[in-house]
C-alpha cells in the first residue's frame, strides 16, 4: 500500500512551512464545511550499491496529492463537533479515504477523536523533524523513501530507519483518541486501538487474535511548552503498548516502543533531538532469550529561516541486535532548502545519504548484506 512509504499527515504538518487556510465552500444547515488539500511533484536522483529492481536511478513521481474535506459546529453548550475527511487524489493510491474520523472538544475538557487518524504518539510527540526545512529528514516519509532505501528490503529494520514509526504500528486504523486542555502549557493525551486491521467501512467482526496483527493498543503521549527569554522549547514523551501474534495464532512479543523528543527555537534558527526504542516488538520470546531487540534510533536536526528562505541538515542513527552475530545499523543524514516562492507554492530541495549495514533477512536475524545510498530530491509543493 503506497501509504506505508509515506510519513503521516499530522508530523508532515508539523515540518510543513505555514499553508494557506482552507476556505469555507458552504454548508447544508448542519455543519459549515472547508475544503483543502495539498499537491507534490518531486524529481529525484539517486545511487545505491544494492540496485535490484531500483536501477534507473532518475526519475518523477507524485509524492502526495490530498483533498481535506471539514465540517463543524458549535452546540450551544459549548461543544464544537465535526467531522475531517482526507481524500487520497494520486493515481497510484490504492485506497480512496486515508484518514476519516469525528470530533468533540470543549476548552474545559479538551477533544475526543473517533474513527481513522493518527494516535496521539503520533500527533504530540516533537523532535529533530521540527527543524527541517527541506525535502526529506529523520521522518523518512514523503522526502527520504523517494530517494533512497530502493536496494535492500527492509524487514523489521524499518523501526530504525526513520522516526516516524508509528506508520507500522497503529497508523490511520481505527481508534478512540483524547487529548486534555492545556494546563500552563501541558498536555497530556490518551489513544486506544483495537485492532490494527481495522479501518472504518470494514466488517464489523474482522477483529481475529490470529491475524498478524497488533491488538488492543494503547498510546500515551504528555507535551510540554513553554519558553525562556527570547526562546521557545518543547519537551515530549510517549509510548505504545499491545500484543502482537502471527497469522497463525503464535505470540510473538508484546508491541512496545518508547520516546523522548525536544526541540528549541529562537530567533531564525530551530534545533531538534529526539530517541525511540522498539524494545522486543516483532520478536518471539526464543529470540529475545538469544539477544534479539527491535532496537532503539536516535536523531538530531537544526534548522534556519530568514524570510522566504530555509535551510537544515540532521542526522540520524539506529541499530538493533539480532540472534546471530550480525547486527543491523541504519545511518542516514542530509542537508536541505525550503523556498516560498508565492502564497502556495514552496519549492523543496534534499541531498540525503545512507548507510544500511547487515540488512535484516527476517526479524531478528541480520544478513551479510551492506547498502551505501545517496540522493537528491526536488519537490513542487502546492497548497489550496
Amino acid at each position: 500500500m503506497k501509504k506505508t512509504l509515506l510519513a503521516t499527515s499530522a508530523l508532515v504538518g508539523a515540518s510543513l512551512l505555514a499553508a494557506p487556510a482552507s476556505a469555507e465552500v458552504g454548508n447544508r444547515g448542519t455543519m459549515n464545511i472547508s475544503l483543502s488539500g495539498m499537491y507534490w511533484f518531486s524529481a529525484y536522483v539517486k545511487n545505491e550499491d544494492v540496485s535490484a529492481n531500483n536501477g534507473r536511478g532518475y526519475g518523477f513521481t507524485v509524492s502526495e496529492s490530498e483533498v481535506y474535506v471539514a465540517a463543524s459546529n458549535k452546540a450551544d453548550n459549548g461543544i464544537t463537533y465535526g467531522v475531517n475527511v482526507e481524500l487520497a487524489a494520486g493515481a497510484a493510491d490504492t485506497e480512496a479515504v486515508d484518514e476519516a474520523f469525528a470530533h468533540l472538544s470543549h476548552a474545559s475538557w479538551g477533544r475526543i477523536e473517533m474513527g481513522d487518524n493518527d494516535d496521539v504518539a503520533n500527533q504530540m510527540q516533537v523532535g529533530s523533524w521540527n527543524a527541517m526545512k527541506g525535502a526529506g529528514g529523520p521522518l523518512g516519509g514523503l522526502g527520504d523513501l523517494n530517494t533512497v532505501f530502493g536496494g535492500v528490503g527492509l524487514f523489521g529494520d524499518a523501526f530504525i530507519a526513520r522516526s516516524d514509526y508509528q506508520t507500522f504500528t497503529t497508523a490511520d486504523d481505527t481508534k478512540m483518541s483524547y487529548r486534555s486542555p492545556n494546563f500552563g502549557g501541558l498536555q497530556v493525551g490518551a489513544s486506544w486501538t483495537p485492532d490494527t486491521g481495522e479501518v472504518s467501512g470494514g466488517a464489523a467482526t474482522a477483529d481475529s487474535d490470529a491475524d498478524g496483527d497488533y491488538e488492543n493498543v494503547l498510546s500515551l503521549a504528555a507535551t510540554y511548552r513553554g519558553s525562556v527569554n527570547d526562546a521557545n522549547f518543547a519537551i515530549s514523551g510517549h509510548m505504545q503498548r499491545g500484543t502482537d501474534e502471527t497469522a497463525a495464532g503464535a505470540e510473538n512479543e508484546d508491541l512496545q516502543v518508547y520516546g523522548l523528543g525536544a526541540n528549541v527555537a529562537f530567533g531564525g534558527f530551530i534545533f531538534g533531538v529526539n530517541y525511540v526504542d522498539m524494545h522486543d516488538t516483532l520478536l518471539t520470546a526464543a529470540q529475545t532469550a538469544a539477544g534479539a531487540d527491535a532496537g532503539s534510533l536516535w536523531a538530531v536536526g537544526g534548522g534556519y529561516q530568514m524570510g522566504p528562505w530555509g535551510v537544515s541538515a540532521w542526522y540520524l542513527n539506529g541499530s538493533k541486535d539480532n540472534t546471530n552475530a550480525n547486527d543491523t545499523e541504519v545511518t542516514r543524514y542530509g542537508v536541505g532548502a525550503g523556498y516560498a516562492v508565492a502564497p502556495g507554492w514552496q519549492l523543496r530541495a534534499e541531498a540525503t545519504f545512507l548507510s544500511h549495514e547487515n540488512a535484516s533477512t527476517a526479524a531478528g536475524v541480520g544478513g551479510t548484506v551492506d547498502n551505501d545510498g545517496s540522493g537528491f530530491l526536488l519537490v513542487n509543493r502546492f497548497f489550496f
